[in-house]
């Protein structure tokens, strides 16, 4: 008998622990800005861009300038991402006294994990009949761990189409203690932390650049020296409280252009080749600098627009727009093939990357949607059970 009720109050023991981490006790907040999802749209776009000129990138030219400023587009996501969940762990704090730590982490995972992982798996098979796209043990032990990044420091960019997923290792980093941060902390003490994060990463950066790191992929992946996109995010969360500013019409346009024109000085911040400009901190530092109020700009440009009809279509995009980082390189790749083998020698350089960017834009899009809705949708009406704050719907 003593030994049944002890197993009954085990059992209520677990029961509580399970309710408390999978039904938030209240939903009284919601936070959702369809504009987000425009700039999301947009920070894709930028990648897509970028490694679509790819084969441009090697010499000093305005196309490989243009085509280096849409890296940024990572930092675009590193941005929103950080403010987007800076601001919602902020509200489900306020609304109910605390930050449910093991929900927030369960949120994340299913999120991210599951196209993340399937990716993976992926670039595994192809990698068994390409030896191109092989994935060593070493390899699969970064991916698997998100280490990614760090690996990428010494030993180039992940094979084949997975090279993307750097990022996501990186960013998965960041919120390995951030929650943890906003629970215990103050809003002034999170624009302490975010002011230390972006001290760190020039400290880094001059350190790196001091060492002779290459620039790509040496610096650019370096945690450290992206966590200053991490904390930009942070303070705009702080600073605006979830309001959004009242700019007019041509006041978002010149945002919206006065972010691309920082982004465009910024290029050189990943522009291994140019031999006009020194690699030290005095050159490269005010590059990175500048594209801090590059983000800025753009989240500002887009922050109110609406859910008008001109809009919906982006809005999709950025809906989907992690199935498109994830597969964009991969379609980019599979076009590129295909073209050598059929006109290859008959188009120009530009001509050819032209014409494999809009085939592989299309087929992108395509695959995103299907992603989004047999791969990821599941996952992400799971994920309401553990949400606080409501956001997008699915």
């Amino acid at each position: 008998m003593a030994g049944g009720a002890s197993r009954c109050k085990q059992m209520s023991t677990i029961a509580a622990v399970v309710n408390e981490v999978e039904r938030p006790q209240t939903r009284v907040d919601t936070f959702y800005r369809p504009g987000l999802d425009i700039l999301r749209a947009l920070a894709f776009l930028l990648v897509f861009v970028a490694h679509g000129l790819v084969s441009h990138l090697d010499q000093p030219t305005q196309l490989g300038a243009i085509g280096r400023a849409g890296e940024f587009g990572v930092c675009i996501f590193f941005f929103l991402s950080s403010y987007l969940i800076t601001e919602l762990l902020l509200r489900e704090k306020r609304e109910t006294s605390t930050i449910h730590i093991p929900a927030f982490y369960v949120r994340r995972i299913l999120r991210i994990w599951p196209l993340y992982f399937a990716m993976i798996g992926v670039g595994w098979f192809y990698g068994l009949f390409s030896p191109n796209h092989t994935v060593s043990l070493a390899w699969g032990a970064a991916l698997m761990l998100l280490f990614t990044n760090w690996y990428t420091v010494g030993h180039g960019y992940p094979p084949g189409f997975l090279f993307p997923l750097w990022s996501v290792s990186l960013e998965e980093q960041f919120y390995l203690l951030w929650p943890c941060m906003v629970k215990y902390l103050s809003p002034g003490s999170l624009l302490g932390v975010s002011t230390m994060l972006m001290t760190a990463a020039y400290l880094t950066l001059a350190r790196l650049l001091h060492q002779g790191q290459i620039l790509d992929p040496g610096i650019w992946v370096n945690s450290l020296v992206q966590f200053q996109y991490f904390a930009l995010g942070t303070m705009t969360a702080v600073v605006l409280r979830g309001r959004v500013p009242n700019f007019s019409k041509p006041m978002r346009w010149a945002l919206f252009a006065a972010g691309l024109l920082c982004l465009r000085a910024a290029q050189a911040a990943v522009y291994s080749n140019d031999p006009s400009l020194p690699h030290d901190l005095l050159h490269i530092g005010p590059r990175y600098l500048i594209a801090l109020p590059g983000c800025l700009c753009l989240f500002l440009s887009c922050l109110q627009l609406p859910a008008g009809r001109l809009q919906k279509p982006f809005i999709y995009l950025g809906k989907i727009s992690y199935g498109l980082y994830v597969f964009h390189v991969l379609w980019l790749g599979l076009v590129r093939d295909l073209l050598t083998h059929l006109a290859g020698s008959h188009l120009s350089p530009l001509a050819f990357q032209l014409t494999a960017m809009a085939i592989a834009l299309p087929a992108t899009v395509l695959t995103g949607m299907l992603s989004y809705q047999y791969l990821e949708s599941p996952f992400l009406r799971l994920k309401k059970r553990f949400t606080f704050v409501r956001s997008r719907p699915v």
